[in-house]
């Protein structure tokens, strides 16, 4: 409102001189001019909003008319207008004072808490405002306050002013100093004590570790915390109506020390027990919200035997009913008892449809909550009123956007379905009423360019069914259109009426487009270390562009898409402003550039451990492998949005270490990701052998559409094994390091709607590289791999997920065999994420001397699931099977059940024994248990494997072997297997 008056007063000063100036009037308007000659508009943008013409009569009114619209622009702070003769007419000079906007607010030299986010924010000085000056003094109030809550009671704050003519900016930076935070002292509490003084400040945390350093920095937040803890101590001694509040924070300037006064309530205990049937309290506790809002009240109980009836007819007990009673306080003792009757058990075994011709019965089955007993999911059903009553509107809601204005839907239910009790029936029944249709639609107030468009946007034609959805449907859509073509002040109304006919009615939509706006300037601040060639490329709009709030929002978001901000503003200058051309100010703040990582982690099974001296146990002993990872990533690398990061791995199975430098969004295409790292790893999770790997590679890829990536590679390795378990004639022969050069290409195709947790969707990938002497390889041969997955979902909540995965690798020579590949680049499998009966990387052929893995030159492994809820939202359960092999090479692959045996047994060592191949197809039964964590669900599976493999293997040492004492004895691998991991399957 002050500014409105500020204006008006301003105006009519302006205006004095035309006053004295009658004389003038009826003469021509021979020139205008501007002073000073540098305007905050265009030249032809003041003529246009004046709208005066020359060599027409001059009027004073039609002057001060002219002047009120340049204030309208927002761009002045004062006009005033000055006439004089010019020849036989007359001459205008308009002097003004510009307004100046708030540009970019910074806050400087303050330690988080807060972080520069939240003092920005705490000035209230928004981006492309109006700049008032008292406005700076209350920002700096506000800073003193959230530097205070922050424990910076000490701080001097010295606001700076930078000011940016040509787009009439004032940059305002608060420099701090911060002085040093305060600390807690010793809170002073009184009240209801449930424990000594001395632990309930333990509690609160206000102290260091366990008590012991003293108290520690003061926050505001960290007080809260604090009493939060408190009332979390009541609570959990049944305390729910405790008042734990803070009566104040006393700040002693001479110690620079906070002291909490704390006022602590207990109430009575409050004693909740249901009568009738037995809950856990942990249960009760959810039923029933006076635990939450720590409240007795009748509203919350009313909630809570509501909560218990629902819960209840969920479980069968569809006629469960729950009352409470509130007794006197005795003793400190409020109790509250609900007496619960939960009436019979009963299964709800149909839900029928009657009345419905429109929709048939799936299509309204699939928006209904009710649901008949099965066995995975609902073993008796589920069925309230309450649910009931949701389906019914569904139902409405369903028939009325479809133009069944009329409709109505009930519901009966059949305590005996079929002439047995315990048994239910519902039947919904619905009245669908005539349908209504649109017999004829009106569209005034569009500009003929865009007529055709707007009308190919719209629902509510001639013929269609009628219904308030598409006609809402067809307004935000208008709107929309409007709004991203630089119409911000588009409206819209539209009228129905009755139509030609019974049930027909007429539309009537009038739009008013209001002015047309347009990009003036893109005006960027807060840039330091980055370029701005890389900002232009990712903002849509350019001068000269119709505004499109659309086209603004999409541009931010692509630069927070880089990853180097931490905030971007993306804001309208002098939004209230009548202009025609706007400045659109991109204000960013860029994140910090080092990243630091640190994670602990551990695996747990037969995880190999192929570093040890002897040949017992080719099939891998149960283990456990702590696991430690390290990481220090430089992000907006060059200023350009590039990253380089370090990342290492360490634990008893494997050593790792990669360097990588990814340009995402290369050359400016956001569909083009470039990627080189360089790898070394040493692993031990292969039982054979222990492996090292030194690669160098560079990736490119492509996303042609969100759920299609191609991926271009070129890769250079060098492999090479060690303490290799296998005939001893053989291992000089594979010891040797290869030099291996792969160029490759992926296609990728994934439309699963999840990928953390996969309900619906297809999965497919496929992998192709060639490893050619053109490329300096040692080893010639092609690789392919590829993986298949659909998920459908079978029920609410039950999926099934099945997923095929096969490899093949083969040699490039005329005379090549499977053994020509080096062991490093052969397939392994085997374990929790492709093949369950077998341990970890123990599937396929295996050396016939020492039993151990050879891996193989092709793969074929199948797995379905069967994914289910098994107990509460958290915890899940999963039937799977699981079935393949590793196979020596693609003629080898077999769906045999039986394992084969050669005829001819196998002699070494001393011994012979049957020559078991692996040629066959491995099965595997299990159970899974899955449960849904922040960072993907924890699984144990359990799988049973009626067709295990046998082998034949070596005991003793390396030295006993070459001596020719080793022995040979016959192994499976065990039937039963277990795998603990995160993240699903597949």
């Amino acid at each position: 409102m002050i500014p409105r008056v500020l204006l008006l007063l301003c105006l009519c000063s302006s205006l004095a001189p035309l006053a004295a100036q009658e004389h003038f009037e009826g003469k021509p308007l021979r020139r205008v001019a501007f002073l000073p000659e540098e305007q905050p508009l265009p030249r032809a943008d003041l003529l246009r909003n004046l709208d005066l013409h020359f060599d027409e009569p001059f009027n004073a009114r039609e002057v001060s008319v002219a002047m009120k619209r340049l204030y309208l622009t927002g761009r002045f702070e004062d006009i005033v207008v000055e006439v004089e003769a010019d020849g036989d007419g007359v001459a205008l000079t308009f002097k003004t004072t510009p307004s100046w906007f708030v540009g970019r607010v910074a806050v400087a030299g303050v330690p988080e808490p807060p972080n520069p986010g939240q003092l920005a924010n705490a000035t209230q000085l928004n981006l492309g405002t109006p700049f008032v000056s008292r406005n700076v003094d209350q920002a700096v109030a506000n800073l003193k306050e959230t530097l205070k809550s922050n424990g910076l009671y000490r701080a001097k704050i010295f606001p700076e002013f930078q000011a940016d003519p040509p787009y009439e900016q004032i940059h305002i930076r608060f420099d701090v100093t911060p002085g040093e935070r305060a600390k807690f002292a010793a809170p002073v509490i009184s009240g209801d004590l449930l424990r000594s003084e001395s632990k309930l400040i333990r509690t609160t945390r206000w102290r260091g570790w366990l008590g012991f350093g003293g108290y520690t920095d003061f926050t505001s937040s960290r007080a809260q915390r604090g009493i939060e803890r408190l009332r979390q101590l009541y609570r959990e001694k049944e305390h729910l109506t405790s008042r734990i509040s803070l009566e104040k924070l006393d700040y002693d300037p001479a110690t620079n020390r906070v002291t909490p006064v704390v006022s602590l309530e207990k109430g009575p205990v409050v004693e909740i027990r249901p009568d009738g049937v037995k809950f856990s309290q942990r249960k009760l506790r959810q039923l029933v919200p006076v635990y939450q809002e720590l409240a007795v009240d009748r509203t919350l109980l009313v909630e809570g035997a509501r909560n218990i009836e629902q819960y209840l007819q969920i479980q069968g007990y569809f006629n469960a009913s729950a009352e409470f009673e509130i007794g006197d306080v005795e003793n400190n003792v409020q109790s509250i008892l609900y007496t619960i009757d939960r009436g019979e058990r009963s299964k709800l075994v149909d839900l029928a449809f009657e009345g419905n011709k429109y929709f048939d019965d799936d299509t309204l089955r699939e928006r209904l909550y009710t649901r008949t007993a099965s066995f995975l999911q609902f073993r008796h059903g589920r069925v309230s009123e309450d649910l009931l009553k949701k389906d019914r509107e569904a139902i409405a809601s369903l028939y009325r956007s479809n133009g069944f204005r009329d409709v109505e839907v009930s519901h009966k239910i059949d305590d005996a379905f079929g002439g047995k009790q315990n048994q239910r029936g519902v039947r919904i029944i619905v009245k669908e009423g005539p349908q209504w249709f649109v017999s004829a639609m009106e569209l005034e107030g569009v500009n003929l360019q865009f007529y055709e468009y707007i009308r190919s946007l719209m629902q509510s034609n001639p013929g269609q069914p009628y219904s308030d959805v598409s006609v809402a449907a067809d307004r935000d859509a208008i709107l929309n259109y409007y709004y991203n073509t630089g119409y911000p002040e588009a409206s819209l109304e539209f009228s129905v009426k009755p139509g030609s006919a019974a049930n027909r009615v007429a539309i009537r939509f009038t739009v008013n487009e209001g002015p047309r706006l347009f990009v003036r300037t893109i005006v960027l601040s807060g840039l330091e270390a980055t370029h701005r060639k890389l900002i232009d490329t990712r903002i849509s709009l350019k001068p000269g562009d119709p505004l499109s709030l659309t086209a603004l929002t999409e541009s931010q978001r692509e630069l927070y898409d880089l990853g180097i901000f931490a905030r971007v503003d993306a804001v309208i200058q002098n939004p209230d402003g009548k202009e025609r051309n706007k400045h659109l100010l991109f204000d960013m703040e860029e994140a910090k550039r080092y990243a630091f990582d640190f994670g602990f982690g551990a695996a747990l099974g037969q995880i190999g451990g192929g570093g040890s001296s002897g040949f017992q146990n080719p099939s891998g002993t149960t283990g456990f492998s702590p696991r430690v990872s390290l990481g220090i990533s430089r992000t907006n690398l060059f200023g350009i949005g590039h990253t380089a990061s370090v990342s290492t791995r360490f634990s008893n199975i494997q050593e790792r270490a990669v360097i990588s430098y990814l340009a995402p969004q290369f050359q400016g295409n956001p569909n083009w990701n470039l990627n080189i790292s360089g790898v070394f790893d040493q692993a031990r999770d292969v039982n054979t052998y222990t492996a090292q790997r030194l690669e160098g590679s560079v990736q490119l890829a492509q996303r042609f559409s969100k759920a299609t990536t191609l991926q271009y590679r070129l890769a250079f390795r060098r492999v090479a094994v060690r303490d290799i378990r296998i005939d001893p004639a053989l291992i000089p022969l594979y010891s040797q390091p290869v030099r291996v050069g792969t160029a490759g290409l992926s296609h990728i195709f994934d439309r699963r709607d999840d990928p953390a947790a996969t309900s619906r969707g297809l999965f497919n990938t496929i992998d192709i590289s060639l490893a050619t002497k053109v490329l300096a390889s040692q080893a010639t041969f092609a690789r392919v791999a590829w993986k298949n997955a659909t998920y459908h979902r079978v029920a609410r909540q039950t999926v099934l997920a099945r997923s095929l995965t096969f490899g093949w690798i083969s040699g490039m020579g005329k005379t090549s065999t499977p053994e020509d590949i080096p062991l490093p680049e052969r397939l392994f499998g085997g374990g929790a994420n492709s093949h369950r009966g077998f341990p970890e990387n123990q599937a396929g052929p295996r050396d016939l001397v020492t039993g151990f893995p050879l891996g193989g030159n092709a793969t074929l492994f199948n797995s379905v699931e069967l994914r289910f809820p098994l107990l509460g939202e958290n915890l899940g359960g999963v039937l799977f099977h699981d079935m393949g092999n590793i196979y020596r090479s693609v003629s080898d692959i077999s769906f045999a059940y039986s394992q084969p045996v050669a005829k001819t047994p196998f002699c070494g060592y001393g011994t012979c024994g049957p020559d078991y191949r692996f040629n066959y197809m491995v099965q595997a039964l299990g159970f899974g248990i899955r449960y849904r964590t922040p960072i993907g669900p924890v699984r144990l599976d359990l799988s049973f494997t009626p067709n295990s493999p046998r082998f034949r293997g070596l005991e003793g040492t390396y030295d006993e072997i070459i001596a020719g004492k080793g022995r040979t004895a016959e192994q499976r691998i065990s039937r039963f297997q277990f795998h603990f991991s995160i993240g699903q399957t597949f």
